[in-house]
């Protein structure tokens, strides 16, 4: 079969891969469509953990071609969507039920096989079933929409508060959504590309603004009345974690949900945050929240569609990933040949 395998930072081969006998309690999947996440390209040039060679890619959903013995949840023709990230169940953390710190993770796509292939060896405890007339391409966004869900429980989101969110990108749409079935006052979105803006409007964000504007702290703070109560940053970039802390108010929330390079850092002025007596707290993988994801989309409580182009060759991966990209941009979707 055809697999993007990365190998090392800048290096995506395209290869001829031959898969392992399946264990009895694993699955056969044939990859109908796989996201291609700012994870992936930071992982693509050094910046993210992974362990190479692996094939990549980690939001991805199929149908079941073949299955262990000892797979009873699921038959051959089944259309699951697959939950990346897989616990040990037996360190610390995993015993105390928060299962995303495990100290061994393992997450397909990362640093075991994943998505970005014609097939891909999963097991039966990472695969949900899908409903037989639900989009493909929809359902790949089970992943992120989860993650997303993790990052809106950490910000705790009470009915009238004021939100703003940094970035309107793939993840930053989603989360305008998420806030408004959570109840949020007004959601007001900052993002530089006209089109993201209108994007932003058009998913459910009372106001947008330009990030490039020299009154965008004097606006927010008349909107919010002195500062947004939570303030959720989707960029993974410093400029975004330092706005964060200047347009939250005395008491606010802050989560840094953006997913920066190893090196990246801010400077953190100590005396501004302790007079605000503000609330950091980042967020990390879907502990638990894959499901809820699934109902929110089976539902239509979240759009996608207009999230999702589809790339119908898997070879064209490899130049998609090379190119100098906004990592909170697009959200692309991969079928193999």
């Amino acid at each position: 079969m055809l697999a993007a395998i990365f190998k090392k930072p800048f290096n995506l081969s395209m290869e001829d891969y031959l898969l392992p006998k399946l264990d009895k309690k694993e699955l056969l999947v044939k990859v109908e469509v796989c996201g291609l996440c700012g994870t992936d390209f930071h992982i693509f040039s050094g910046e993210s953990y992974s362990k190479p060679p692996v094939i990549t890619g980690h939001e991805f959903v199929g149908i079941v071609s073949d299955k262990g013995s000892e797979v009873f949840n699921f038959e051959i023709g089944d259309r699951v969507a697959v939950d990346p990230n897989i616990y040990c169940g037996e360190c610390k953390f995993c015993r105390e039920g928060k299962i995303n710190y495990c100290e061994n993770l393992k997450a397909l796509g990362v640093s075991i096989n994943g998505g970005f292939a014609e097939y891909s060896i999963v097991s039966g405890s990472q695969a949900y079933l899908l409903p037989k007339d639900f989009s493909s391409n929809t359902a790949a966004f089970i992943e992120p929409l989860s993650c997303c869900i993790r990052g809106m429980d950490r910000a705790s989101i009470k009915h009238g508060e004021n939100l703003v969110i940094l970035g309107g990108g793939t993840i930053g749409l989603l989360m305008v959504q998420l806030a408004k079935i959570s109840g949020a006052g007004k959601i007001i979105v900052i993002e530089p590309i006209a089109e993201k803006r209108e994007m932003a409007y058009q998913l459910g964000a009372d106001y947008v603004l330009d990030s490039n504007s020299h009154e965008l702290l004097a606006r927010i703070k008349d909107l919010t009345t002195g500062g947004a109560d939570v303030v959720i940053e989707c960029v993974g970039q410093r400029a975004a974690a330092d706005m964060a802390i200047k347009v939250a108010r005395k008491g606010g929330r802050i989560i840094l949900f953006g997913l920066a390079g190893k090196n990246d850092s801010i400077n953190l002025n100590l005396h501004e945050f302790f007079l605000k007596e503000l609330s950091v707290k980042s967020s990390l993988l879907n502990p638990f929240t894959f499901s809820r994801a699934l109902n929110i989309l089976v539902n239509k409580k979240v759009q996608v569609e207009k999230l999702n182009p589809v790339l119908k060759n898997l070879t064209c991966l490899e130049t998609i990933l090379s190119q100098p990209r906004d990592l909170s941009v697009i959200k692309y979707q991969i079928t193999p040949n």
